[in-house]
């Protein structure tokens, strides 16, 4: 059973969990490759751990969630600056609220193949559009392709290398470039494709001749309560004040722990907040929608670890605040809480958390050793 004890040190209860099981999926990523020192960006796809003897999954609601989990929080994909991330979504998974989670600052939201140009999806990209996200167009192989009724939407369009014939590829990228898109000759595996494919103007490519796929593992963070997260969504639909949000997520410890990892991916750079209602006003409300939506898609009933975990960091803020009380540390309501979401915070970061001050004086009871 994991410690209930703070540590001097600083070591999150995350660090004193028990090993947990190993994930049944993983993901992938190959890098996008710009001719620069840096790469253009990573393309992501989820595989199963035994992806010898079973395909990988295709898009779907699901396996979206799985893998923004994974990449995004897990992996922390993201502050590792990559690049532009590129994440493919099937039609009922742009039509959904997960798809709010990758806005443009993080990367793009590639449309395959059979993903239908209809009115329905047309109004989404474009509304998605208008708010800065980015898009990319995958397995593209004639410059009459129908997809191309959003090329004015599109940031990327990735031209199959394998299926293209060669007639197309100068017709295709000339259509890319008018539009002010960027061409991404896909699925690369012959030196000479990519001879002639340079020789015509094309300067970003992606296939297993450059890069394979690289699979990763994350470590998983312990699983969310279900029924704090449909609290939560429920009160955000309802337009609840962020007090209540905070206070409803704040029964949860794991969730806690992926609002925090939040902050940090969409308000990088700012000062923590104090509070987690302080945390919730610095994430996009569509995001935060989004991610309740991912959250509840991909998690998994509690463990026995989780749960002794939770009830070991609930415990620790009670005992907490009420020293704090009983020491009269505080000089108004604000201030109480405010130490108290700095404990939560050092308790559920999965970084430590730089501290400019001890939790309680020496004498007052900080440490319940």
């Amino acid at each position: 059973m994991p410690s209930s004890r703070t540590s001097r040190s600083s070591v999150p209860l995350t660090r004193l969990l028990p090993p947990p099981e190993p994930p049944h999926a993983c993901f992938a990523r190959q890098p996008v490759i710009d001719g620069s020192l840096q790469p253009l960006g990573e393309s992501l796809s989820l595989r199963w751990r035994d992806s010898a003897r079973r395909a990988p999954p295709p898009p779907s609601p699901y396996a979206t969630s799985l893998l923004l989990s994974q990449t995004l929080l897990e992996a922390g994909l993201a502050r590792r600056r990559p690049g532009c991330l590129f994440v493919e979504m099937d039609a009922p998974t742009l039509a959904s609220p997960i798809a709010d989670v990758l806005s443009g600052a993080l990367g793009a939201i590639q449309l395959p193949v059979d993903v239908p140009v209809q009115e329905p999806l047309t109004r989404r990209v474009a509304q998605l559009h208008a708010r800065g996200y980015r898009f990319a167009l995958s397995g593209v192989v004639t410059p009459d392709d129908p997809r191309f009724a959003w090329l004015p939407m599109l940031s990327f369009v990735k031209l199959d290398a394998t299926l293209a014939p060669v007639s197309a590829w100068a017709p295709v990228l000339r259509v890319v470039e008018q539009a002010g898109a960027v061409l991404i000759a896909d699925r690369l595996t012959e030196p000479a494709d990519y001879v002639r494919l340079k020789a015509l103007g094309v300067r970003c490519f992606q296939g297993d001749l450059l890069c394979a796929p690289q699979e990763e593992s994350p470590r998983p963070l312990p699983a969310c309560d279900l029924d704090v997260i449909a609290r939560v969504g429920r009160l955000l639909r309802q337009g609840a004040p962020l007090d209540a949000l905070g206070l409803a997520a704040g029964a949860d410890p794991a969730l806690v722990i992926r609002l925090l990892m939040l902050q940090r991916l969409y308000a990088p750079g700012q000062l923590p907040p104090a509070s987690l209602a302080g945390t919730l006003a610095m994430l996009p409300e569509p995001a935060l929608a989004g991610w309740l939506h991912v959250l509840r898609t991909c998690t998994f009933d509690l463990t026995p670890s989780t749960q002794s975990w939770s009830h070991a960091v609930r415990e620790q803020i009670y005992n907490y605040r009420a020293r704090l009380i009983g020491a009269r540390l505080c000089a108004s309501p604000v201030e109480l809480e405010a130490k108290v979401f700095d404990l939560y915070r050092r308790l559920c970061a999965r970084e430590p958390v730089k501290s400019t001050a001890p939790l309680l004086p020496e004498g007052a009871g900080a440490d319940p050793r």
